[in-house]
């Protein structure tokens, strides 16, 4: 009964995550915030790890990644990489070390986010090469970091949602 129920709690996720990036990506159904939309499945993978084990956070970094990578137009693979390490490490360091509660998830959003974002920005913006480096940083990056900082106890009330249904049964 455990097993079913776990599958059923990482289906659930699944679907989270195509119905967040659906969102994110319909035009025009977010506000944009400075110019800036937040990148959903970021956050929702980031909450995911902060109460999944180590594993499971990983693929669904990984699964967030494809569909961040699939969206945005970066190179296969780019955000997928990034975001399984982060969720992995995430997941490591939640699991052993802090207990998660809406507070403790907005802190552990704040950096981990912060390091999507700026990867980002180093990856795909001053490592191509491209002048007014610190313009991006400020005028698309941050207002992007900022925005999907505001999803996260959202997301995080998703995964309680889901946690808490599946310990009743």
């Amino acid at each position: 009964m455990a097993d079913r129920k776990k599958w059923m709690r990482y289906l659930l996720y699944a679907v989270e995550l195509l119905l967040l990036f659906v969102l994110q990506e319909t035009p025009g159904l977010l506000p944009f915030i400075m110019g800036a939309k937040p990148m959903l499945v970021l956050a929702a993978a980031l909450t995911i790890a902060m109460v999944e084990e180590c594993v499971p956070a990983m693929a669904f970094g990984i699964f967030a990644g494809l569909l961040a990578d699939f969206g945005g137009g970066t190179p296969m693979g780019y955000h997928a990489l990034v975001f399984a390490v982060l969720c992995f490490f995430l997941s490591g360091l939640c699991g052993t070390r802090i207990q998660i509660q809406l507070f403790t998830s907005v802190l552990m959003g704040l950096w981990s986010c912060a390091a999507a974002v700026l990867l980002d920005w180093l990856v795909l913006y001053v490592a191509q090469g491209y002048s007014l480096a610190a313009y991006a940083l400020s005028s698309a990056y941050l207002p992007i970091y900022f925005y999907t900082l505001l999803t996260i106890p959202v997301c995080y009330g998703l995964q309680a949602l889901i946690r808490r249904f599946f310990s009743r049964f």
